[in-house]
């Protein structure tokens, strides 16, 4: 053979094979049957890494229940394995694919960095949902173009990058086609029982682990897995799941005005009895985790606003990334950033993001708030004397603070302070709004 050959007048040979998966082990098909050559020199080379060979090979386990059943004849051990963080595009690269791809990135101006952010923020970077986004603005492009129409600015650009639901009736193309890629499409190969457990398990990492499922996930691209935790391997996936999950959510007729006002809004609409009985709660302290918050804030966002408005819910929580905001709104003009805490974990680490020259500067927000969660036994003087302390680290801050019961909850802000009662049979919602 070849590369034997090559080998031994002391070549280096890199052996590149794309759609591998068309010499998995399963049926009696050409060139199935005529792999064993290739499989033979995977064995040996995985083990004998001191010979002067490297293979490559890229395949694709498919989205369909009938590739379930697929698996390489050789046994590729895990440290020759590489996942989906390791081929997404990092920041540079998403913007060096950008400037050589995107017909229109001249029209970007001084606004293309913000564009290859939230293009990284919609697809965490994933090369063919990255591919899937600018074929399709393209496409807008073009349109533009045979129509005579005045080309979009790059504010423009950005707005189009970030639409995620319907606007003014129409399906958003961008969104749509996402959701027609191999990567996100793989959902539906899980049944309603395999949708409830990966719930389960992506609201709290001390559920015990479906190991078989985790599996079936990691290997159809659903999961992404490493030492420390498990992830969905996009944004835009954990984006389609959670619709699964929520299904049509009746919207708003009236547009929030304010990022405050979104705010009051937001914790009037919250589903407080599901944080109450959710499954996401630590087993030490019995406290909702983040995450659980997180769900019930992407539900409430949507039914305070209207269906002009785009919430991106990237959940920073979940995929444990600091380059993630949880939650971005937009609409018209305004372009907002949220982000979860629970109990003043990390506070100074999240209000350093939206500093000058933080992970979220980029975006070019028009307002921001951080919202901490925080369970308070007893709202006592030492109390809110921490949290008047916390404020003056950040005016965009409001301390969320509820009793064990989840019967009332309180809220601090430096400029403004309100309370309500969760009791159901309490309907004047505001009856304990006072002024700051």
């Amino acid at each position: 053979m070849w590369v034997y050959t090559l080998e031994r007048l002391g070549y280096i040979i890199y052996f590149m094979v794309d759609e591998a998966q068309m010499l998995y082990s399963s049926g009696e098909a050409y060139p199935r049957r005529k792999s064993g050559e290739f499989w033979r020199l995977v064995k040996n080379v995985s083990n004998n890494m001191k010979r002067g060979i490297r293979i490559l090979t890229l395949a694709a386990f498919g989205s369909g229940l009938q590739y379930a059943d697929l698996w390489t004849p050789v046994e590729i051990p895990e440290k020759l394995t590489l996942n989906i963080r390791d081929m997404n595009f990092y920041t540079d690269e998403v913007y060096e694919y950008v400037m050589k791809w995107f017909v229109g990135f001249e029209l970007l101006g001084e606004d293309a960095v913000q564009f290859c952010a939230i293009l990284q923020l919609l697809t965490g970077g994933h090369v063919g949902l990255c591919v899937t986004v600018i074929y399709e603005l393209n496409k807008k492009l073009e349109s533009y173009q045979r129509s005579s129409t005045e080309l979009p600015s790059g504010q423009k650009w950005v707005g189009m990058l970030s639409m995620e639901d319907k606007k003014n009736g129409e399906e958003d193309t961008i969104f749509e086609a996402l959701l027609s890629t191999c990567a996100v499409c793989v959902l539906h190969t899980l049944n309603s029982g395999e949708l409830d457990t990966l719930e389960r398990i992506m609201f709290n990492p001390d559920t015990p682990l479906d190991k078989p499922l985790i599996k079936k996930c990691i290997r159809g691209g659903i999961l992404d897995e490493n030492d420390e935790y498990i992830t969905f391997s996009s944004p835009v996936l954990w984006r389609y799941f959670a619709k699964i999950r929520f299904g049509t959510i009746k919207r708003a007729l009236y547009s929030p005005t304010t990022l405050h006002d979104l705010v009051v809004r937001v914790l009037q609409t919250i589903n407080y009895d599901s944080i109450r009985q959710t499954l996401g709660r630590s087993y030490t302290t019995d406290i909702p985790l983040e995450r659980a918050w997180q769900m019930e804030f992407y539900k409430a966002s949507f039914l305070c606003s209207t269906n002009t408005w785009v919430t991106s819910a990237d959940v920073g929580g979940l995929f444990r990334s600091k380059e993630f905001l949880d939650f971005t709104m937009h609409g018209g003009k305004s372009f907002w950033g949220i982000e979860l805490l629970r109990e003043g974990k990390n506070l100074q680490e999240h209000i350093d993001r939206f500093a000058c020259g933080g992970h979220y500067s980029v975006l070019k927000l028009s307002d921001y708030c951080l919202m901490d969660f925080r369970r308070i036994g007893l709202l006592d003087n030492a109390t809110k004397t921490k949290i008047a302390e916390d404020m003056e680290r950040c005016v965009k801050l409001y301390v969320v603070c509820y009793d064990t019961a989840l019967t009332h909850i309180e809220v601090f802000n430096t400029h403004h302070r309100f309370g309500f009662s969760l009791l159901k049979e309490d309907l004047n919602f505001f009856a304990k709004t006072f002024p700051c």
